[in-house]
């Protein structure tokens, strides 16, 4: 049979030709076969650009991150060592005096400072009678300095030009290990306790009751390196609570206990991270209403603020300067007038090895934290 609809035209001698009137297929250009091949490599490229950019923002959010995290700590965290130029034969984690007599420092006159900070109004009537003391027992001029961070006390301290100071509890492994720091003596009450924790404070009519209340808040720290006023907290809302800053909630420094305490008692901050002896103390003296604020969270303790000496001055100044610090009677002095009403009423001696080990542990917690978000 023929395909339908075809024709025949026959001729004396001719060959048969077949005709068909179905239409010739064209292998020429089809925008359907187009269609078909370009949507699917799109899907794929819009795909592939489509991680690329997740990827990419994932990356720049960990950078931020770990950029936020860096400047909350102050700073790359340092290890909990000592820096190389010093040596520890004794185990205790201080660096050990110089053996060469040559290497001891024997100042004409002795720098003593506090804990650098801005607000030095009271400093003189605070400490009046422990620079006396300090005079009498080393039989040298004492004279109350100050500073405004604790960078610039550190170099001070390393150069040779401060040789009795104090840090705060988040700042003494870095004086320790960097500067050649040797705490003696802490703030303690009547009984030789020194144990202060950190604690989470709002307004005392605030909605946040726990800490995961937090979220969406703005928390107040007091500065990077302040183990009760930063680095405790930031570390608990993470480690504990998986919260980042900025992610979770936001945050900011107020540059003092006191302002973070009082920021809290005026309703002027959300959320705080405090030192529980300033706390005490600045109900005890009438700062603040003691039912202005609401404690949501307090920690295991830490040692407070710590006063020391450089590791390089002589045995004999090293002797008389702890002796005096340890053995000083606050009774009738700027130091109890300033201190005495939350308690604090004497000097007691630390070990640093010990009694800082839970501000190691926090440390080297955020160390693990950033090592986490670097390697993300």
């Amino acid at each position: 049979m023929f395909p339908s609809r075809l024709r025949l035209r026959l001729r004396p001698g001719s060959k048969v030709i077949v005709m068909s009137d179905a239409a010739p297929q064209n292998h020429g250009f089809s925008f359907g076969r187009v269609l078909m091949l370009a949507v699917p490599l799109a899907l794929v490229v819009w795909g592939a650009n489509k991680i690329y950019s997740n990827n990419v923002q994932q990356e720049a959010d960990a950078r931020g991150q770990r950029t936020t995290l860096t400047g909350l700590f102050g700073g790359p965290i340092e290890g909990t060592s000592l820096d190389k130029a010093y040596k520890d034969a004794d185990d205790d984690m201080l660096a050990d005096a110089p053996k060469d007599a040559a290497d001891l420092k024997d100042p004409e006159e002795i720098n003593f400072s506090y804990v650098a900070s801005s607000d030095t109004d009271k400093e003189e009537e605070t400490w009046s009678e422990l620079v006396a003391a300090l005079e009498k027992n080393t039989g040298k001029k004492v004279n109350l300095v100050s500073y405004a961070d604790t960078a610039e006390q550190m170099r001070a301290l390393k150069s040779g030009d401060l040789h009795v100071t104090a840090f705060s509890t988040g700042e003494t492994p870095g004086a320790v290990n960097a500067a050649g720091f040797i705490p003696v003596a802490c703030f303690a009450d009547k009984n030789g306790d020194y144990r202060i924790t950190m604690k989470i404070i709002v307004p005392a009519d605030s909605p946040i009751e726990k800490i995961p209340d937090l979220k969406d808040r703005r928390m107040t720290f007091v500065r990077p390196r302040s183990n009760t006023g930063c680095t405790a907290a930031l570390v608990l809302l993470m480690d504990k609570h998986n919260m980042q800053p900025e992610r979770d909630y936001k945050w900011g420094f107020s540059y003092g206990h006191e302002n973070s305490i009082k920021g809290i008692a005026k309703k002027d901050f959300q959320a705080a991270a405090v030192a529980s002896d300033i706390l005490d103390r600045m109900i005890a003296a009438g700062d603040i209403e003691k039912d202005s604020v609401k404690v949501i969270y307090e920690s295991e303790p830490f040692p407070p603020s710590v006063l020391g000496y450089a590791y390089n001055l002589t045995p004999e100044l090293q002797k008389a300067i702890s002796s005096t610090l340890v053995d000083f009677d606050w009774k009738g002095t700027g130091l109890e007038k300033r201190y005495g009403a939350s308690g604090t009423v004497k000097f007691a001696a630390v070990n640093y090895k010990d009694d800082w080990k839970a501000v190691r542990d926090i440390r080297d917690s955020g160390s693990e934290l950033l090592g986490q978000l670097a390697a993300q």
